[in-house]
């Protein structure tokens, strides 16, 4: 498979949410991981990521510059939902891009294509942080056995509840299966709750593929199998479970409000229109931030229903490219450092994933900070630790393949065509595995 043909299954894909986010006061600088070069042979590093937090990533950077006079950095930021078509074409044209955001959803697709490179294959300490690394994140950077990235942000999609909205209707506890959520929300609708779960869904959003993932990992399923073919043809399967349950929920109880981005579920959860949601994790970090959020303090995290209550957890890290190691090994040794830096231990400490946990509630992989005394402190403003990190010991990764992303252009649009009642669930899973089969053909051959 070529890079040129990769490009063309993915050129026109849409991906996931912008997002916002704003500055803040930096942690304490590190000590220097290495003594720098001679300022008179700068090297500079080409950094892409997508538009959140910008004002935090250019502190970040200051920092890293600070320790190492000899790297310039430049950072370019693309908004989310063109982030993948802006990266194969960054890629196709050969702009040159040292150091990049990645995820797991995009990794098969960049690394067949020879767009990015093993960190192993450069650094002797790459292999090192597995395990340091949470395993489900492990997975999602590693394609065919080796590891491609350190993680710059780690999350899992969870349950989501208002504590105070249950309490007063007499629910004495979140529901532990899907039949219950259905009973708990036909119930607060007899009390005159229009539509009790909140549903993120967008036809450009991965998030619609990623939470339905996670909802069915919740009943043990999984989408695909180790060969790579659609599970969800089995009508008795979790996956066509779940995708019928949240076409039912819409059409048949009334129970699903649809609505475009997590803002506008944060928006409607918190004027008490819903009682349930699932989103990223750190979603519930800003619904229950007194700064912002009226209802602050009212919302709980909860396992996801199902049989197996696991749940979908993830890795966004980052990669050094393939047209960084074709400028030499002064760039190797910069990209090198600049991940450790960003990603990794400096000092026994990881600085710039315990300042995203800290100061905006993002998810991490790395292990240490479970157990981080500051980021126990600001997470317990939040959520309940134990219970969260009793969901993370229930999170996988999601199996991936080169044709995911692309795949789910189609399928978004049939469960949005199947949730406004233009074709029946049936119809839908039929059309996704006749898309998901032609794009496994055409890659596979």
């Amino acid at each position: 498979m070529t890079g040129q043909l990769l490009g063309a299954l993915g050129a026109n894909r849409l991906t996931r949410r912008s997002l916002l986010g704003g500055a803040a006061a930096a942690l304490a600088v590190p000590a220097v991981l290495r003594a720098p070069r001679s300022a008179a042979a700068a090297t500079n590093l080409d950094f892409t990521v997508w538009s959140y937090g910008i004002d935090i990533i250019q502190d970040n950077i200051k920092l890293f510059q600070g320790m190492y006079p000899d790297v310039s950095v430049k950072l370019s930021d693309f908004a989310w939902p063109v982030f993948h078509e802006t990266m194969v074409n960054r890629f196709q044209s050969k702009t040159s891009t040292d150091v990049s955001y990645n995820g797991g959803n995009w990794l098969e697709e960049f690394a067949a294509a020879k767009w990015v490179v093993p960190l192993e294959d450069h650094f002797d300490w790459a292999k090192g942080y597995q395990d340091k690394v949470l395993d489900f994140a492990w997975q999602d950077m590693t394609y065919q056995g080796k590891v491609y990235g350190l993680p710059y942000y780690s999350d899992t999609i969870t349950f989501m509840y208002n504590g105070k909205i249950l309490a007063d209707a007499g629910i004495a506890e979140p529901p532990k299966t899907w039949d219950e959520v259905t009973e708990q929300a036909l119930a607060l609708k007899a009390k005159g709750m229009e539509s009790p779960f909140a549903y993120e869904f967008a036809n450009t959003l991965p998030n619609v593929s990623e939470a339905f993932a996670s909802m069915v990992f919740g009943r043990g399923g999984e989408l695909i199998d180790e060969e790579r073919n659609p599970l969800w043809t089995d009508p008795n399967s979790p996956a066509a479970q779940q995708f019928k349950w949240l076409v039912d929920a819409k059409n048949t109880h009334g129970i699903l409000a649809l609505l475009p981005h997590e803002t506008d579920v944060a928006k409607a959860m918190n004027s008490g229109l819903h009682a349930f949601t699932v989103l990223f994790n750190y979603n519930l970090a800003a619904l229950n931030n007194a700064a912002t959020s009226p209802l602050a303090g009212q919302f709980k995290l909860a396992m996801m229903p199902g049989e197996t209550q696991e749940c979908y957890g993830f890795a966004k890290f980052y990669n050094m490219t393939q047209m960084a190691v074709d400028r030499g090994q002064d760039v190797i040794d910069a990209c090198g450092n600049f991940i450790q830096y960003f990603a990794g231990e400096v000092d026994g400490q990881y600085p710039v994933a315990k300042r995203w946990a800290v100061e905006q509630g993002l998810g991490f992989a790395q292990k240490p900070l479970l157990d981080d005394p500051d980021v126990r402190a600001a997470f317990s403003a939040w959520v309940d630790v134990d219970l969260w990190k009793a969901q993370l010991t229930k999170a996988r990764a999601r199996r991936q393949a080169i044709w995911y992303g692309i795949w789910s252009e189609s399928f978004h649009p049939l469960l949005g065509r199947a949730l406004a009642g233009e074709i029946s669930a049936d119809d839908a899973l039929a059309q996704a595995a006749e898309a998901w089969n032609e794009l496994k053909k055409r890659v596979e051959g």
